[in-house]
């Protein structure tokens, strides 16, 4: 059976091609009977607008560019993976698409994203894990190049691009009051190293919850690289100095903490609920330790809708510049021995 087509169609409702386009495209410019009469035809025949015809009509190809960072362990990738997928959700839902590249830093990021756009194939493209000195953004303004960001513009506070983050202070100083209102005094932190500007926030948050404890913070405070057998070893030097909970970066760093905890438990305190790790991963929920959830679902959202306002100029994009707090989800702790060293 033959594809419908415009022409087709119209010759089936005995309408002209530029009233079956006009109602796809342009429906206010048709009258209601005649609008309804030809929509109910076109669900019938099954007819799909090409989206080459479009673009060449539209000079648009409603596609998004998007980097797909590599996972570099099997816990934290988790966020990212429901980023994207929540991404790809609102896009499709305005009738967008996304493209993933793949890239092993910034400046490959760009270098696959602007010749994509460039020979038109891309509309635009979203940015995620900004950082200081990050030039993606002041180069795709440069050249012109509609672009949102999942991340604020570090070092760049007056910066025009649209952008949504999540403030990681306030939910590591949620877990911090959670620990301390089960009982512990003497909690440490334990953050990640490559990540200094996003970590230096979660540690902030940490500080706020030890806020009128008779304590030497530095001496509870672990900066290492990031994986679950960092975690355990800066664990295992806090224990030695009465350390007998831990606030951490990640969820890697937690279950590190946590297999310290099995191997020299603190008598009267569950392991499970004597760590907080980030990002609230499916081995927090597996293993029962309190975890911070970033909501990258209200993330995504925001930023297509950002997006689209920008690409349409339209007047529903809402706040530029949005801030979302991330929040603790607090577990009482199940007797799961975890095993590391």
């Amino acid at each position: 059976m033959a594809r419908p087509t415009l022409i087709s169609l119209a010759k089936e409702l005995g309408v002209s091609r530029q009233t079956v386009s006009n109602v796809i495209n342009a429906p206010h410019l048709v009258k209601a009977s005649t609008r309804e009469r030809v929509r109910e035809h076109i669900e019938r025949s099954g007819y799909r607008p090409s989206a080459a015809a479009r673009a060449l009509r539209t000079n648009r190809t409603r596609i998004v560019g998007m980097r797909m960072s590599p996972v570099l362990d099997g816990i934290n990738g988790s966020v990212m993976d429901r980023y994207l997928h929540a991404v790809t959700e609102a896009l499709e839902e305005r009738g967008y698409h996304p493209v993933l590249v793949t890239a092993s830093g910034q400046q490959e990021e760009l270098a696959a994203l602007i010749p994509l756009y460039e020979t038109g194939l891309i509309d635009a493209a979203m940015l995620a894990y900004t950082t200081p000195h990050d030039n993606r953004p002041a180069e795709l303004r440069r050249i012109g190049m509609p672009f949102v960001s999942f991340g604020r513009p570090w070092g760049e506070e007056d910066a025009p691009h649209p952008w949504v983050d999540i403030d990681n202070a306030t939910g590591v100083e949620e877990g911090t009051r959670l620990l301390r209102e089960r009982g512990h005094t003497r909690i440490g932190y334990i953050g990640p190293s490559d990540t200094s500007m996003i970590d230096s926030h979660r540690r902030d948050g940490w500080v706020r919850g030890m806020a009128g404890l008779d304590v030497d913070l530095q001496e509870l405070d672990m900066c290492v690289a990031e994986g679950s057998q960092n975690g355990f070893a800066a664990m295992r030097v806090l224990r030695e100095r009465g350390v007998t909970a831990a606030a951490c970066g990640t969820d890697s760093l937690a279950l590190g903490a946590l297999s310290v905890l099995y191997e020299s438990p603190v008598e009267g305190y569950s392991p499970a609920e004597s760590v907080v790790g980030f990002d609230d991963s499916p081995v927090a929920s597996a293993l029962g330790f309190s975890s911070v959830v970033q909501p990258v679902e209200q993330v995504a959202s925001l930023l297509v809708a950002q997006l689209i306002g920008e690409l349409e100029d339209s007047v529903e994009q809402g706040e530029r510049q949005v801030l979302l707090p991330s929040v603790l989800r607090p577990r009482v702790g199940r007797n799961l021995p975890v095993r590391l060293g």
